[in-house]
């Protein structure tokens, strides 16, 4: 007798929100070649807009089932709908049309079978608080390392972040479905206790990692923006012989240092003036000093003008309607050697200018403000703070 089990599932491996409720039927199954054929659909958006589904299966053959085991899908096949694979998962697939009919050959599976079909709306992910990771899925998760070399197994849905003994990017859990532990991958990156790689809780709850400047081992808190590149939170600290003063009353991490024209420009890692392309600059390795046309491509991607502004200023008490939307404020700049003073702002033609934006572009000083754009035309003249951005 052919005996089909199967599950309706309704998973919850995200982190806040609505899920979908995903329910796969099974349709028939074909033991001669390892066969099943079952339908998925789903209420409510998943995320990505698409659904992982996996197999598992145990073997009917005499009286006593066995225990049920991971089936290994070597081939997957929409017949209604459309499917995803992933290169070298062999334990599942994604679904991407609602709804969707699948049939997928078990490779390990021999003779007559019971089997399950699984469909989770989420990946999955991790959160971070206090010194601990919080993952959500289904454990036993596996942390993976840039390259996919180095793994670390986590039995629990907690890790101290002290216990990570990898620079995780990706994930996986017990379902195979992949997931992002960190979506920065240069090899810059530091996680550890104090420095966390975690989507804000604030804001755009973007992404934000630290990395290490391997250059004087300094750090920099970094987010992602929605130029879809990976920008500095802090001012540059670089602080080699005859580069970058300190900002008066404040900290390297508040305000980085100041720098003049000739400090960007000249002899650091291809500085050099009269280039038409981005270059490293006084940034750390693999960063670079953006161009007037870089700052314009970030500010029109957050919205307009006045938007972008507003949401790469911080709140404060005298300022509270401009909130630091991004992560991305500065606490005190300099431009032309004058310490930004203002309550509120961006850089801009006046006197409110805390917080404010102040880079260098490269090789022609000019920068970016709210509705005003400014040039500096001397190559010994004070260009201020400086940040620097990165494409991954």
């Amino acid at each position: 007798m052919k005996k089909i089990l199967f599950l309706l599932l309704f998973p919850l491996l995200g982190t806040g929100g609505l899920f979908a409720a995903v329910t796969v039927t099974p349709l028939s199954v074909d033991y001669s070649t390892q066969k099943v054929t079952f339908s998925v659909s789903w209420t409510d958006e998943p995320a990505n807009g698409r659904v992982w589904v996996w197999v598992d299966f145990c073997s009917i053959n005499g009286t006593s089932p066995g225990t049920y085991a991971k089936a290994e899908i070597s081939g997957a096949a929409a017949t209604a709908g459309s499917i995803t694979t992933v290169s070298g998962n062999t334990r599942g697939f994604y679904v991407t049309a609602n709804p969707s009919t699948v049939t997928a050959t078990l490779s390990n599976a021999a003779g007559n079978f019971n089997w399950c079909v699984y469909g989770s709306d989420a990946p999955p992910n991790m959160t971070s608080s206090n010194g601990t990771y919080t993952l959500y899925g289904t454990p036993p998760f596996t942390l993976i390392a840039a390259g996919g070399t180095a793994t670390q197994t986590v039995a629990e849905t907690t890790i101290a972040t002290s216990n990570v003994s990898i620079t995780p990017v990706t994930l996986t859990d017990e379902t195979g479905c992949p997931g992002i532990f960190c979506i920065y991958t240069g090899s810059d990156l530091v996680i550890d206790t104090d420095h966390l790689c975690q989507q804000r809780a604030t804001g755009a709850q973007n992404w934000e990692a630290w990395i290490k400047d391997s250059r004087d081992d300094k750090y920099y808190r970094i987010v992602y923006m929605p130029d879809n590149n990976w920008w500095l939170a802090q001012s540059v600290k670089y602080a080699a012989t005859g580069v970058g003063e300190l900002i008066s009353g404040y900290s390297e991490d508040d305000a980085g240092r100041y720098y003049t024209y000739a400090n960007i420009q000249a002899s650091y890692a291809d500085g050099s003036s009269g280039s038409t392309g981005n270059v490293q600059g006084i940034c750390p390795p693999g960063w670079l000093l953006p161009k007037r046309t870089d700052l314009d491509r970030m500010c029109n991607a957050i919205g307009t003008t006045a938007t972008c502004c507003e949401r790469l200023r911080s709140a404060n008490s005298t300022c509270p309607s401009k909130p630091d939307y991004y992560g991305w404020a500065n606490k005190k700049a300099v431009y032309n050697g004058t310490v930004t003073n203002g309550p509120c702002g961006w850089y801009g033609n006046d006197s409110s200018r805390e917080d404010a934006l102040i880079i260098d572009i490269h090789p022609a000083g000019t920068a970016v403000s709210c509705g005003t754009k400014f040039t500096d035309a001397g190559t010994n003249h004070g260009i201020g703070s400086v940040r620097c951005f990165r494409q991954l």
